[in-house]
């Protein structure tokens, strides 16, 4: 009837891939051609992304700066009809991005909210860590600052479990020192590029894997699995001839004699053959 409201519109959650294209769904690609418009937290990455697939809807810029005035702006497109569509940067969107206010208010308006899923990077990790994952922690991004790292490890030992969590490539190593100072035995599986052609996973002790990382250039996202539930899965450290090989491996990446000798106190060595083990890993004995 003319002069008839409009019915709300939709707004879909999509998820994106993490980096290979391959895995975005045949749903996504259909919401995307029928919405008016994608909001995207970056414009510039995910216009690649639509380029590549056909996608022509307009795309909207909205970030943690966006502010309250570009979600009214939004939510007035969805009550006057136009369905729209939310993306992150890669993965699910609404988790530790922009998102939640935007739903909130969508939702605060009466508009459907409708979730496309699809990839996840923090539980693409978990699949293939190796630990049961029927219950664990995400906690978003790594603290930036030290006191707050304290608060988060000391919130991590309360807690226990199985602990999931993001961090950023500038940030990984002084993240790792931490980890490996604070739960030297806490078995960590970190995961790398997830999906992409560098795609790497390091699995090992909280330690290793810090010991491990120190000697990459840090490249590319990161998220990490850190299994409070078994602090200490090997009491007794590995076996001489294991905590050896371990360390050879290490210092043919690069490892210093302060890294394998922390390495060899951490599986339970005395500080005198762990000393001896590092020279010999080091060809110094």
């Amino acid at each position: 009837m003319k002069g008839q409201a409009k019915e709300p519109a939709t707004l879909y959650l999509v998820a994106t891939p993490l980096g290979n294209l391959e895995d975005l769904s045949f749903r996504a690609l259909r919401v995307f051609r029928e919405v008016a418009w994608i909001a995207a937290e970056d414009t510039r990455t995910s216009a690649k992304l639509m380029d590549s697939q056909g996608i022509s809807a307009s795309l909207i810029s909205f970030h943690e700066h966006s502010g309250a005035g570009r979600i009214e702006a939004l939510v007035g497109r969805l009550i006057a009809g136009e369905s729209g569509a939310y993306i992150s940067d890669a993965g699910t969107p609404g988790i530790c991005d922009p998102g939640a206010p935007l739903v909130r208010a969508a939702a605060e308006a009466g508009i459907r909210v409708v979730p496309v899923p699809g990839a996840s990077a923090p539980v693409a990790l978990l699949s293939v860590s190796g630990f049961d994952g029927s219950q664990f922690t995400f906690r978003g991004f790594f603290p930036r600052e030290r006191a707050d790292r304290k608060a988060w490890a000391e919130s991590a030992e309360a807690s226990g479990g199985l602990q999931v969590f993001f961090e950023s490539p500038h940030r990984i190593k002084d993240c790792l020192e931490f980890l490996g100072e604070r739960f030297p035995a806490v078995p960590l599986v970190l995961g790398r590029e997830l999906t992409k052609k560098f795609e790497t996973i390091h699995r090992g002790t909280c330690q290793e894997v810090a010991a491990r990382l120190n000697l990459e250039e840090p490249r590319g996202e990161y998220v990490l699995a850190m299994n409070l539930a078994a602090p200490d899965p090997r009491p007794t450290g590995l076996r001489e001839p294991e905590l050896a090989a371990l360390m050879e491996e290490l210092a043919a990446l690069g490892a210093g004699q302060k890294i394998l000798l922390r390495v060899g106190l951490s599986h339970g060595a005395t500080k005198n053959t762990a000393y001896a083990m590092a020279l010999k890993a080091l060809g110094k004995n």
